[in-house]
């Protein structure tokens, strides 16, 4: 079963620590998330097919991302990808960003793990 890792790179601050590609400008994300539709299209036919069991959105914090922006990332992978039943939908997300209304909107978007 195949998985399948979206690289969100938005934070809201620059960590020392941090060796991975982010951002704290986050105006940008509609073409962030443009692209990242385009490279699914461009990767469909590495997976060769394989039912799809895992989805997830890591970075960065993803969760400073709109929900809508996520449910419309899950719409692209659904369309490009068999996905299985039930598949385990995973979120890292900064334990101060979360609020039961975002809980609520990542839920509907099609979220069912978080990563804290």
């Amino acid at each position: 079963m195949a998985g399948i890792y979206l690289h969100i790179p938005f934070c809201k601050q620059a960590c020392h620590y941090c060796d991975f590609h982010f951002s704290v400008r986050r105006d940008d994300w509609p073409e962030m998330v443009a692209a990242l539709q385009q490279e699914l299209h461009l990767r469909q036919p590495y997976l060769q097919g394989q039912p799809v069991g895992s989805i997830y959105f890591g970075g960065g914090t993803p969760s400073l991302l709109p929900p809508s922006a996520i449910a419309e990332l899950l719409a692209t992978v659904h369309k490009l990808f068999p996905v299985v039943e039930n598949p385990e939908i995973t979120l890292e997300a900064n334990p101060d960003d979360i609020t039961l209304a975002l809980l609520y909107d990542l839920h509907s978007a099609g979220v069912n793990r978080l990563s804290m």
